[in-house]
């Protein structure tokens, strides 16, 4: 049932100098009765929808385009198909047996679709977020962890986070995250216990959600980030709808930061970069695996690999800008300042360790 947070956990606590990286971008499900061609046609417009949201991002920029054309030729699109059980692909048996139908979408004819209607893609090494979560059910407070968070809130987490192609984490609230967090720290907006405790995650970003439900009326504080960077938006409504819209203002926030405009027209450009510490074949391995998960990079050329630093031009599409902060997700490599007296255009980066 927790399959997806078990997963991220494992990444984050191994491998917390690597970016999160979203592979279901171009897949969308929903329930369905039959397995009748007839309503698989007549679903794959709305799925193809989700896709493209996931992709572009920001729902605003998408809703003010004209995609029905797009929608209208759905089919075209579709790569694979297939069905599956809700209850199995959750390995939860207590469930009912509820089929649904999970469409793939051609990713080049997807991004050429994108490009063609002047959107931003955003590609799969997106920020990763860390989840801090107080409740007020009804009068019980509690920090939920990935251990003891009400599955009628973890779900439509979960699945809000899916759709938008968001990778989230759940703290794992064992005895290092008790000792060091409460639930009074995060109600209260104790920045400096929040940041604190999770530091031991090293998530890009940090989310906290206070959330009270009462009678079925959900009321939700958001603040991202800690400190003078951090941002605050409320929801409110039922649970689902609470959540969605709440955690959607996050996504078209980040998407605004971290997607590429990548023209019909536009020709490609080259970065610089110098990387230092890279001391050998593994660290070399670990830099050109994660530049090459970007979606905007086309090219890498090794300029030089010797005294621990690594020379690179990078061939890419898009904004420069852009590119830069998706270099520093994930926090592998941290951007240095240049050093005095150069005047140069090449970037220079610490690989950490």
């Amino acid at each position: 049932m927790h399959r997806l947070f078990y997963a991220l956990i494992l990444l984050f606590l191994s491998f917390s100098s690597y970016a999160a990286e979203v592979n279901n971008l171009y897949q969308a499900t929903a329930p369905v009765t039959t397995q009748q061609q007839k309503e698989r046609d007549a679903l794959a417009p709305d799925l193809l929808k989700q896709v493209l949201i996931k992709l572009v991002g920001n729902e605003n920029q998408l809703s003010q385009a004209d995609i029905a054309p797009v929608l209208a030729n759905a089919t075209q699109l579709v790569e694979r198909y297939e069905y599956i059980r809700n209850n199995i692909e959750a390995a939860d048996l207590t469930q009912p047996d509820q089929l649904s139908l999970r469409l793939s979408f051609d990713k080049n004819a997807v991004n050429a679709v994108i490009r063609q209607l002047g959107l931003p893609r955003w590609g799969k090494v997106r920020p990763d977020v860390l989840v801090w979560l107080a409740t007020d059910i009804d009068g019980q407070q509690s920090l939920q962890g990935l251990e003891n968070i009400p599955q009628d809130v973890f779900k439509p987490l979960q699945q809000a986070a899916d759709e938008r192609g968001l990778p989230i984490l759940m703290p794992l609230m064992d005895l290092q995250d008790q000792s060091a967090l409460s639930f009074e720290d995060v109600w209260s907006g104790n920045d400096d216990a929040i940041k604190t405790a999770s530091q031991r995650y090293g998530a890009d970003i940090i989310l906290v959600i206070k959330m009270t439900i009462h009678n079925d009326t959900t009321q939700i504080i958001w603040q991202s980030g800690t400190g003078e960077t951090r941002q605050r938006w409320t929801s409110e409504g039922f649970i689902s709808a609470s959540i969605n819209k709440g955690l959607g203002v996050l996504v078209d926030s980040l998407a605004s930061e971290y997607a590429q405009h990548n023209q019909v027209s536009d020709t490609n450009k080259t970065l610089s970069v110098q990387i230092d510490d890279v001391n050998d074949y593994a660290d070399f391995s670990r830099v050109m695996a994660y530049l090459n998960q970007i979606d905007s990079i086309d090219n890498i050329r090794v300029n030089n690999l010797g005294m621990n630093i690594l020379d690179l031009d990078i061939s890419y599409s898009g904004d420069m800008q852009v590119l830069q902060r998706l270099l520093s997700v994930g926090g592998l490599l941290s951007e240095l300042t240049e050093p005095e007296g150069t005047i140069t255009d090449k970037k220079y980066y610490w690989l950490t360790h």
